[in-house]
């Protein structure tokens, strides 16, 4: 298929990045690889190909049937005969032999216009396994970045711990020096030694958290699970979006509610399929046949055929007892059942639409809050210390700067981490997540 050797492209290409960026997988690469290798997606294209392969003329019924058929026979046996005439035939150990082979064509030229509805069927089945494929692969890829900006997140939030970390030991300096002029007791030092202790103990579970958040990852590209992966520190925003664009793309990119709209489309053609058992049908037939007997007694010794043979046969059913009109309501049922289907879901869509773009923007106002406060709780950990230094503050004014400026980075991270997660979202519901 074209798409799998653009995939193969893609993914060599991006490698080539990846080695040149030093080994860092970016999230493109990371995509990419789950597109070529995730096991749901590698199911959802192999049923999408079964689909395609059910779409012939042939599963359709539009192309005749042809069979080769041969058949023999040799008989032993005690032949009495009486004929008209007067002739009587009594012959023990009477032998005969038959052979027949031949060529048979049958070819229904009208079954009441079934075989177009059926083969407009097939067609339609065929493109809800894309479809089905295309939900599979925006799944993944949802998954897929939920999975690789996790990875930023800890990354992130690691990388907060070892600069509070940095002011503790500079605490725990600090303190233990103006102990040993004897400027504070020995409760400060202590004090100073278990925050940071307890600052240590915190990154270690924050680094188990980060080994998971990579195991994840690696299940997700079919990767063995221990690999270790390096992944790019910032977690990108695209562009705010306009709502009215997202509601108007959903009806025509929307995966889910396209696959609705095939299961109308299905049920439209299963009703046409219905209605063609009240019709008459006409089939033709032809077969080229070699047929030859022998026979040791009787009235007729050899008996050979050689030749083509043609044929209809024709059939109505006047009545089956109602067997046709009722299945045809049930479809008709079916029909209106798929296409209450498609509203509710699409009113479900259209909500979750629309919550997720109030949380978008709300976690987007969230994360320039966030960001205002990380500098600010920055600031006030810098100037804390340095009074600390100078001591015109105590240990505790500095701890509690300390657990600020902690609090800010882990929110930070948090809202970036659920700003692109909902970004993300709308992608998906407006369709946008897969070209």
């Amino acid at each position: 298929m074209k798409l799998n050797r653009i995939y193969k492209l893609l993914i060599f290409l991006l490698l080539i990045t990846a080695t040149a960026q030093g080994q860092k997988m970016t999230i493109e690469n990371a995509i990419e690889i789950a597109l070529k290798s995730n096991y749901d997606i590698v199911i959802s294209k192999n049923l999408a190909t079964q689909n395609s392969n059910n779409n012939t003329l042939g599963n359709a019924g539009m192309l005749p049937k042809i069979d080769l058929n041969a058949s023999g026979s040799l008989a032993n046996n005690a032949t009495k005969q009486e004929f008209s005439n007067g002739l009587v035939v009594d012959k023990n150990g009477v032998q005969s032999k038959n052979i027949t082979t031949g060529a048979y064509l049958t070819w229904t030229v009208f079954d009441g216009l079934k075989m177009f509805a059926t083969h407009e069927k097939l067609q339609e089945i065929e493109r809800m396994g894309e479809l089905n494929a295309k939900i599979q692969i925006e799944n993944t890829i949802v998954k897929v970045i939920a999975a690789y900006y996790s990875i930023v997140m800890q990354k992130q939030l690691i990388i907060g711990l070892k600069e509070n970390m940095s002011v503790s030991e500079e605490r725990l300096k600090i303190a233990q020096k103006k102990f040993d002029i004897g400027a504070i007791s020995k409760a400060d030092v202590l004090q100073a030694k278990v925050d940071l202790n307890a600052l240590r103990s915190d990154l270690m579970r924050q680094n188990t958290l980060l080994y998971d958040a990579k195991a994840n990852l690696n299940q997700l590209l079919i990767q063995p699970v221990e690999q270790d992966i390096d992944v790019f520190d910032s977690i990108p925003l695209m562009n705010q979006y306009k709502y009215e664009d997202l509601k108007n793309a959903i009806m025509t990119n929307n995966s889910d509610l396209l696959f609705a709209q095939k299961n109308i489309e299905i049920s439209k053609y299963m009703i046409k399929e219905g209605k063609s058992m009240a019709y008459p049908k006409l089939n033709l037939n032809a077969n080229y046949i070699f047929s030859r007997s022998q026979n040791q007694a009787g009235f007729s010794l050899l008996n050979q055929n050689l030749g083509l043979n043609l044929g209809f046969t024709a059939s109505w059913t006047i009545f089956n007892g109602f067997i046709t009109s009722n299945s045809v309501k049930n479809l008709q049922l079916n029909l209106e059942n798929s296409t209450y289907e498609f509203e509710n879901l699409k009113t479900i869509t259209q909500l979750n639409l629309m919550k997720a773009f109030k949380k978008n923007q709300d976690d987007i106002a969230i994360l320039k809050l966030e960001e205002e406060n990380q500098l600010l709780a920055k600031e006030n950990l810098e100037m804390a210390l340095e009074r600390f230094r100078l001591g015109a503050s105590t240990s505790i004014e500095l701890k509690v700067a300390q657990e600020s400026y902690e609090g800010s980075i882990k929110r930070l991270s948090d809202s970036r981490f659920n700003a692109k997660i909902s970004e993300t979202q709308l992608l998906k519901l407006s369709g946008g997540i897969v070209k």
